[in-house]
């Protein structure tokens, strides 16, 4: 899960960095324009915040006459193109179309304007766009609409005076075109359906790693409850050396042996409380003392892959030798001989199991084939070296 939430982070820095890098903050103009008629002495004023600020003009405020070229081309887009005014500070007022904004701010600086006002052409309509003009940042440039810059040049082609004067807004607000939209549109589109891809492998893959988990642990207590049921139990009474004062405690429970108790014995001959051991060897399936391992002591197969499942000692096929016949032997007695060593004469036995239909088998062989074997002695015979040799490698 740890993945996940680190993909998905990279995901999100991925999608902030495209929309910081896509969109632009813009800052809106405010324009005071004062209309003046020197024969008649008429003036008029207006205020109206309808002025955006170019990407890469610089947010100050501005203020004189506005000039517009003299040519009959409006868009300055000639850099010999000449404006009505002259002398500073004075606003050119330039019509949008036919060259690069950055072309007709830089023609205005070279004439000494103190700001480029850049109105959109009649194709255009009435709004403004974010300006972008690298290599022209030296005054400051706006946009407005093409209904307030046709009615400023014809009050100034009417013999008027204009002065502008240019303030910055107080309202900014983020501005994406239609292509950046789209673009975001997309791209988070992409993280989003990558980062649910990846979360839904990564699910379905712990899953799938967590049931055959779980498979597997149920197979293991299966075969683990089989084991533990062939395990003796034991009855303590009142004598016995367990219950003595010299007596052991259970190293499950750390508690002391007392008569009555029921106590079961392991293959290594260790015994420990019934209630204590058998949850402790469901999960574990060893001596919690010496790490015998139950299922091999009791030659249980443990095959989780293949589901080969085997809760008693394989019986080998065809003809038997003398050896196997040794071999089998030896293998119960050294699985008896725990129980031997701690069960008295007189000792009751609270669960009898029968015997199975592979010792039968031993059984119905070792009495067809006991006139055919010659047993060798033990010091001359390979085959109970063998059998010493595999005893040494089951638990004590």
């Amino acid at each position: 899960m740890k993945k996940v939430a680190m993909f998905s982070f990279f995901c999100l820095l991925v999608v902030c960095t495209l929309f910081t890098t896509t969109v632009a903050f813009s800052v809106r103009a405010s324009i005071r324009l004062l209309y003046y008629n020197s024969t008649s002495k008429w003036s008029a004023s207006e205020k109206c915040e309808c002025g955006l600020y170019g990407l890469n003009s610089p947010l100050l405020s501005a203020q004189g006459l506005v000039g517009i070229p003299t040519s009959a081309d409006l868009q300055a887009c000639n850099t010999n193109t000449q404006f009505t005014v002259s002398e500073p500070p004075w606003i050119a007022l330039i019509e949008r179309g036919n060259c690069s904004f950055a072309e007709k701010i830089a023609v205005a600086a070279r004439r000494g304007a103190t700001a480029a006002v850049i109105y959109n052409s009649p194709s255009k309509g009435n709004r403004t766009v974010l300006m972008s003009h690298h290599g022209a940042e030296s005054i400051v440039a706006i946009m407005i609409g093409n209904l307030k810059g046709m009615e400023i040049l014809h009050r100034i082609e009417s013999g008027l005076k204009v002065t502008m004067a240019i303030e910055v807004g107080k309202k900014h607000s983020p501005w994406m075109n239609q292509y950046s939209i789209f673009f975001i549109s997309v791209s988070f589109f992409i993280v989003t359906a990558a980062t649910m891809g990846y979360f839904v492998f990564y699910s379905a893959r712990r899953l799938r790693i967590a049931r055959a988990q779980s498979k597997k642990q149920r197979q293991l207590r299966g075969r683990a409850k089989k084991a533990i049921e062939q395990l003796q139990l034991r009855t303590l009474k009142q004598g016995d050396k367990e219950t003595g004062s010299d007596g052991d405690s259970c190293v499950v429970c750390i508690e002391p042996y007392k008569p009555n108790e029921v106590v079961r014995i392991l293959t290594c001959n260790h015994l420990f409380h019934k209630n204590c051991i058998d949850p402790w060897l469901l999960e574990h399936r060893t001596c919690p003392m010496c790490k015998c391992d139950i299922l091999t002591a009791l030659g249980i197969e443990v095959d989780v892959e293949e589901g080969a499942e085997s809760a008693q000692p394989t019986v080998s096929s065809g003809t038997p030798n003398a050896s196997a016949v040794n071999e089998e032997d030896n293998r119960s007695e050294t699985a008896s001989s725990g129980y031997a060593s701690v069960q008295g004469a007189d000792e009751s036995v609270l669960e009898e199991h029968a015997p199975s239909e592979n010792d039968s088998m031993h059984l119905v062989n070792n009495e067809s084939q006991i006139s055919a074997v010659k047993v060798l002695p033990h010091a001359d015979n390979p085959s109970f070296e063998a059998d010493e040799t595999q005893d040494r490698e089951v638990c004590p």
